[in-house]
């Protein structure tokens, strides 16, 4: 008997002996995971397979007010296989696997929800049940949106070797670009080169990048297996984003990056739309988008629609799906139902386009792509497309004037040529516009262009309006419905400035803008907030 002491006491260290006392182990403490958080569960299997990555591995997730939903797992190396998961309600939850390899079939994990102590994380963007045509946050906290186009944002410290681990060109980058407002980066999962400026250019040209999405090469890709260091990378890259709240809008494919895709509709299309989904669906801030330049592929809406489905079967979690640029069959009415806004491209009409497309649905629209602002050196001075930064901010008034968000590009930002530590003017006057309407109840008022004899209006009527005129001149505004006087706030666009002019009352009110103003575009707010 003391020999099996003596043998226990070495084998068991002395704290773990401390734990159990003289009764039995204590049950484990649950694992914590902050609310909105997501967290890898892993688990491993030393069964042989010819490829993990063809394994179909994934999790039933259970709740605490027992709502479940599917997710799809993904393989990660060295006989591992992970299930990325995020709560968005604090309680209990489990989960358990589901694999035709036996060691990994029914494996179950458990965790507890708790709050999250980030004030900037809000949970997962949702289309505002209230106000259809504008977002908000899970936990009901406004969101006005102001994209910014950096499609090979990913490729940013990424090299033949790997990834920087601190991403130290990267996060000054989305630090700079959250402090001037931009709150959603369109980005892709991968693109290979831009045709008009193909091949290495410089330093800052990231076409071809340091390393592809597959194994293999871009000219010879293996579509069932994926580049984990890639992955690894552009996890981290997401991360980045999320820990400043900043959406990561993800185009799924592109279409004019010279990329060798899976042929659409093939086993290999499927795996990798899956694995994207299952890298990246629990991350709250996270809005999925089919393709960029959806219209590339003609004739093919049968396909398009039924890929959709395909993505949103993957999600459990409700994200926002989105196409980019697909009028046809937008117009039709095809989306309608199955995706969660508009992206639209327009290089005309910028006011009456958003107008069309509010009509004839309810949801929200952005105007992705509606100019290019050029370099320092003016309109030659580009990689693709280059416009003058007021000419390209002011387009973004009339999109917004619309009711419709935008999303801005810069030359040396917006695709494989990418600049980081450049600093366009363009990203100052944007951040005036949305510090502009996020003072106002943008959510609450529609397009009334008909309320004022020039330009054009946004109306909560009676109670709040905006009009905007891109010429300065005098012009009424038909009031109905006030309780009381409405406070008149005169606001240029270009300068930022800002002035008061008096009130107004029912009827026709008569606004002439600041003397001294000169005749530029100018801005006015009308009324005064009230809780919603």
């Amino acid at each position: 008997m003391k020999t099996r002491r003596l043998l226990f006491s070495i084998l068991v260290p002395a704290a773990f002996l401390a734990a159990v006392g003289c009764a039995k182990l204590r049950k484990p403490e649950s694992v914590q995971v902050p609310r909105w958080e997501p967290r890898d569960f892993a688990f491993r299997s030393a069964t042989p397979h010819r490829n993990p990555f063809l394994v179909p591995f994934s999790a039933v997730v259970r709740g605490p007010d027992g709502a479940e939903f599917k997710t799809p797992g993904f393989y990660d190396g060295d006989g591992t296989w992970k299930v990325r998961v995020s709560a968005n309600k604090e309680g209990e939850w489990t989960l358990r696997t589901e694999c035709e390899d036996p060691a990994l079939d029914g494996r179950r994990a458990s965790f507890t929800c708790v709050k999250n102590p980030h004030p900037n994380q809000h949970g997962g963007l949702r289309v505002d049940p209230r106000h259809p045509y504008h977002f908000v946050f899970e936990d009901g906290t406004r969101y006005f949106a102001m994209g910014y186009e950096c499609d090979w944002l990913w490729a940013l410290d990424l090299g033949p070797a790997g990834g920087d681990p601190n991403l130290p060109t990267l996060k000054p980058f989305l630090d700079k670009l959250g402090a001037y407002g931009f709150n959603f980066i369109i980005l892709n999962t991968y693109a290979h080169d831009t045709s008009w400026m193909p091949g290495k250019t410089g330093p800052d040209d990231y076409g071809p990048p340091g390393m592809f999405a597959w194994e293999g090469a871009n000219e010879k890709p293996d579509h069932e297996r994926f580049n984990l260091e890639f992955w690894r990378h552009y996890d981290r890259v997401i991360r980045a984003m999320r820990e400043r709240n900043m959406q990561a809008h993800v185009l799924v494919k592109v279409f004019n990056k010279m990329v060798k895709w899976p042929a659409w509709g093939s086993p290999q299309d499927l795996l990798y739309t899956r694995w994207v989904y299952a890298r990246y669906s629990a991350y709250p801030n996270v809005i999925f988008d089919f393709s960029k330049e959806a219209y590339y592929r003609k004739n093919e809406s049968d396909y398009k629609l039924e890929h959709l489905k395909y993505m949103r079967s993957l999600d459990g979690y409700g994200r926002l799906l989105t196409v980019h640029d697909d009028k046809e069959l937008y117009n039709s009415g095809a989306y309608d139902g199955l995706l969660s806004f508009v992206t639209d491209q327009q290089h005309s009409s910028y006011h009456d386009t958003v107008l069309k497309q509010r009509a004839r649905h309810a949801w929200p629209i952005v105007n992705a792509e509606f100019g290019y602002e050029c370099g320092p050196g003016g309109v030659e001075d580009k990689t693709y497309g280059a416009d003058l930064p007021e000419e390209n901010y002011l387009r973004a008034w009339e999109v917004c004037m619309a009711g419709g968000y935008i999303a801005y590009y810069y030359t040396y930002t917006a695709w494989d040529v990418v600049r980081p530590l450049d600093t366009p003017p363009g990203y100052a006057m944007h951040k005036r516009l949305r510090d502009f309407f996020e003072g106002t109840g943008y959510w609450r008022m529609n397009p009334a262009d008909a309320l004022v004899s020039e330009g054009y209006c946004l109306a909560n009527p009676g109670k709040e309006y905006v009009a905007y005129q891109e010429a300065a001149k005098p012009f009424t505004l038909e009031v109905k419905g006030a309780s009381g006087s409405l406070k008149v706030r005169w606001y240029s666009p270009l300068s930022g400035e800002s002035a008061d002019g008096g009130t107004v009352g029912n009827g026709p009110a008569s606004l002439t803008p600041p003397k001294g103003w000169g005749n530029g575009p100018v801005a006015v707010h009308v009324g005064s907030l009230s809780s919603e």
